[in-house]
């Protein structure tokens, strides 16, 4: 009996060894193996360009800001891709009419006067003429998309100017010119918001590339469709990243529906779980986690919101709880402490603990600030959250809390300064690293004293970071989105090991494989390792 006890003890061991090293040489889901952004069995260059260490660069289909996910000799992509058929009635919106009634705008009778707002019109907002596009060029000198503290300072002062020096001839023009400049009048159609709703059908697929040539292996349609609502213009509609287990590759296309295909592209099935509405049709972007045979789904949204619990063999819903939150972006993480597997989310309201076979809430701690993006990273002892939207919030929770452990000694440490808008932080060798916002300004903390080991450093050539920071073999990449990419020893102390530039624009954070770095850009995917 003892034998055969021993002998088991053995199986297991062994196969959770192996288990667990085919794993770190995969990079699975977003944030890699461990959901940490680093890559254990990692090694590639520190030093690349185009003309430098590229194994690959090919073309990629449509739009995406989702991770490639790479498990053995595959690498898989989301796209959404145009196809060019348009919604019944919608070329109305392109028709003579609309030509005709801009065509009659543009030719006033002489006398009558054209130069209401004109002085706006040049300068590409305010009033009626808000032009979002040249008010970013103009602004956004950091280039991430959104317009931080000092740049809406020097659009204001701008404006204001403007308005000054045109009081005297047309007060009522000019008024409802500094509203629009403003309060930001465009956002009921794109704005600083989302963008409008499409009127053109897309078509939303998984792909498999050859890791070693870029070569495709397969193209799996998953359903084509006309999105219900805009996106941010610098989000998309294939914005959440698969995640695999090497039996299957689960595919969240948010209110396009949840798919299970094989290792092949063959939808096993699909669940559908309506239309979600967001927060000023910013866009959907939660990726699908998988835990053994069960897949955690976020819904967080602007109507009723869920956290969903999916058997993965079936699509069969194991239980859903509601959640007292407006939209978020984060994706939950599957931890296991004290043979209790839980599941963590990052919330506006609060950060909380699910328990992962029934959906008991297991404790929150809240004091995290609004539009939480980035996702939370675990190690043995502590849960690390942070957000960065109008404020900034980080906290260490232990996990063995039980109830509101706001303000508790649960609570190990917290800091307020520098933490991300979108970039999710890497955890790697008892530090957290996280940039400022979304901008190249890093710090580093110390898990497990909060300690602060670098603190704002700005990391030159960098222009706006909405990709995640990835550790392997004592290096850490931060990908810029004007295509700089900066490795960082992986230190307590602030050192630069190469400064790479690439001719592409990166929204997407990295994966790594061995000695290969995998970079999806706006148009290309780029496979880095050494010649």
């Amino acid at each position: 009996m003892r034998k055969n006890n021993l002998k088991n003890l053995w199986i297991g061991l062994f196969l959770f060894f192996v288990n667990s090293t085919l794993i770190a040489d995969n990079w699975p889901n977003w944030r890699g193996p461990k959901a940490n952004g680093v890559a254990p069995n990692g090694n590639p260059p520190a030093e690349f360009s185009e003309n430098k260490n590229v194994q690959w660069k090919i073309n990629l289909p449509g739009s995406g800001s989702s991770t490639p996910v790479i498990w053995k000799d595959e690498v898989f992509i989301l796209a959404a891709e145009k196809t060019g058929k348009k919604a019944a009635g919608s070329e109305d919106e392109t028709s003579n009419e609309r030509r005709n009634n801009n065509s009659q705008r543009r030719q006033r009778p002489e006398g009558r006067s054209s130069e209401r707002g004109s002085s706006a019109n040049r300068n590409g907002f305010g009033g009626n003429s808000f032009n979002r596009e040249e008010m970013m060029k103009r602004f956004d000198k950091d280039g991430d998309g959104e317009l931080n503290d000092a740049e809406r300072q020097a659009m204001r002062d701008e404006f204001r100017q403007q308005f000054s020096r045109n009081r005297g001839s047309d007060r009522r023009s000019n008024e409802r010119s500094r509203r629009g400049g403003r309060s930001g009048s465009g956002s009921s159609r794109g704005g600083f918001g989302g963008g409008r709703k499409p009127t053109e059908e897309y078509r939303f697929s998984l792909i498999s590339y050859d890791r070693e040539s870029g070569k495709e292996n397969w193209r799996s349609i998953a359903t084509t469709a006309i999105p219900h609502e805009g996106h941010h213009r610098d989000h998309g509609y294939a914005s959440a990243s698969p995640v695999t287990d090497g039996k299957n590759i689960i595919v969240s296309f948010g209110s396009r529906g949840l798919y299970c295909f094989d290792m092949k592209g063959k939808i096993e099935w699909k669940k559908d779980f309506g239309d979600m509405r967001t927060r000023n049709s910013f866009g959907e972007g939660s990726s699908p986690t998988l835990h053994e045979n069960t897949i955690v789904l976020l819904w967080d949204q602007e109507d009723d919101s869920y956290i969903y619990a999916i058997n993965k063999k079936n699509g069969k819903i194991k239980w859903k709880r509601e959640r007292n939150e407006a939209t978020g972006w984060c994706t939950p993480v599957v931890t296991t402490h004290k043979g209790v597997t839980q599941v963590l989310v990052n919330g506006s309201k609060a950060v909380r603990s699910y328990r992962l076979n029934d959906g008991k809430l297991l404790w929150q701690c809240s004091g995290q600030t609004g539009n939480p993006v980035p996702s939370i990273v675990v190690d043995k002892q502590n849960a690390y959250a942070m957000s960065g939207f109008r404020g900034a919030y980080i906290a260490a929770i232990k996990l063995g809390g039980d109830g509101d452990l706001t303000g508790t000694e649960s609570v190990a440490w917290t800091a307020n300064r520098g933490t991300p808008y979108v970039p999710s932080p890497l955890l790697s060798n008892d530090r957290i690293w996280y940039l400022a916002g979304n901008n190249g300004i890093l710090s580093v903390r110390d898990t497990k004293s909060g300690k602060s080991l670098i603190e704002g450093e700005r990391l030159t050539g960098i222009s706006g970071v909405y990709a995640s920071p990835v550790s392997a073999s004592g290096k850490v990449y931060i990908v810029g989105r004007n295509g700089s990419i900066i490795v960082l020893k992986d230190s307590a102390k602030f050192e630069v090991l190469a400064s790479n530039k690439l001719d592409e624009k990166f929204d997407c954070s990295p994966a790594i494989v061995g000695n290969q770095l995998f970079l999806r850009g706006k148009e290309h995917l780029y496979c880095i390792a050494n010649n």
